[in-house]
């Protein structure tokens, strides 16, 4: 209720620059967003490609990995050699999403939080990080991929913790017991 709907032009344009968001063209998925998962080292680890309806809900998931995996199987053509190395790593989404942001922003407070439209809409509702004192919102893929690995690039940061709701509280539950457990071995965190 406190912030303008739909968002102003700019805003969007600077949301998709800032995160790189893309959209898929023409096939599987058309119409769905990219979220692309960029590392501190500026890699890209993974792109979530994601649909969503007119009440924002999502109607589909897969990774950019998997449909040309998918489209290459329908066409019966051998992969890309890139796509065989990477099918090899055991973890498809290894780092945090928004990560590339944490050298461009060095003194922001991060707010990390599930999932990548969290944080797109973090930064709609409550600023951008250009400002020292705002939030910079990062999403770690979903309630269980919290953990040590993906932390280690907010080493030394001033970190608050949002997952989503649960009728239970058994995600507030699992990520403060996570936190204390990652606090003890991210030294000034």
């Amino acid at each position: 209720s406190r912030v303008k709907f739909p968002f102003e032009v700019n805003d969007i344009e600077k949301i998709i620059s800032l995160y790189n968001l893309g959209t898929v063209q023409n096939g599987y998925r058309n119409g769905a967003i990219t979220f692309p998962f960029i590392d501190i080292k500026n890699n890209v680890r993974t792109i979530q490609v994601k649909q969503f309806d007119e009440a924002n809900h999502t109607t589909g998931t897969d990774f950019l990995h998997s449909i040309i995996n998918k489209h290459h199987a329908r066409n019966s053509q051998p992969l890309p050699e890139w796509l065989e190395a990477y099918n090899k790593n055991e973890i498809k989404v290894s780092c945090l999403f928004g990560e590339h942001l944490l050298t461009k922003y060095p003194y922001n407070p991060i707010a990390l939080v599930e999932a990548p439209k969290t944080a797109i809409y973090g930064s709609l509702y409550f600023g951008f990080p250009e400002q020292p004192k705002n939030l910079l919102w990062l999403a770690v893929y979903n309630l269980s991929s919290l953990n040590l690995n993906k932390c280690k690039a907010l080493k030394g940061r001033n970190v608050f913790l949002f997952p989503d709701l649960s009728k239970d509280g058994k995600a507030f539950e699992l990520w403060s017991e996570k936190a204390i457990e990652i606090q003890k071995q991210l030294e000034g965190t």
